[in-house]
């Protein structure tokens, strides 16, 4: 499996459906799992992806309360989801909800999977990180 790099803008519909890139579906295999991000938007994993990241979590320790929240979360928000003949998801509305998403969404990769933003707080947030850009490349370990 490649890594999932770039941005694309697309348009939901009305009923919370988007057509991902057939870049990222071809990476993404059929089914993938959405759930909702750590920052104000929804992660979508790859089945394969979504496996491992479930060996890590299982990984941490437990008895920490913070540790068990964010397990909570996480998981109870993830669902399946099949790509319908026209290559779209339907996202629940909880996770539009949780990134505040509404028509205009940002898609971009981030790796081992991909973020959707709405359009809107995308271009805040990475104009945020771009203005920090030296201070962050400082704290990032290995770089």
């Amino acid at each position: 499996m490649g890594v999932l790099v770039g941005t694309f803008d697309h348009r939901m519909d009305s009923k919370g459906r988007m057509v991902l890139p057939a870049r990222f579906r071809e990476e993404l295999g059929n089914q993938v799992v959405a759930t909702i991000g750590i920052d104000r938007c929804v992660a979508l994993y790859s089945l394969p992806n979504w496996h491992r990241l479930l060996e890590k979590l299982q990984n941490l320790p437990m008895s920490k309360g913070r540790t068990r929240d964010f397990l909570r979360v996480l998981l109870a928000s993830a669902t399946e989801m099949d790509f319908d003949s026209m290559g779209r998801i339907l996202l629940p509305q909880f996770l539009r909800q949780h990134g505040g998403i509404k028509q205009e969404v940002a898609v971009i990769g981030v790796g081992d999977h991909l973020e959707i933003w709405d359009s809107s707080n995308w271009t805040i947030h990475r104009g945020e990180i771009l203005e920090a850009l030296p201070s962050i490349a400082e704290e990032v370990e290995g770089l």
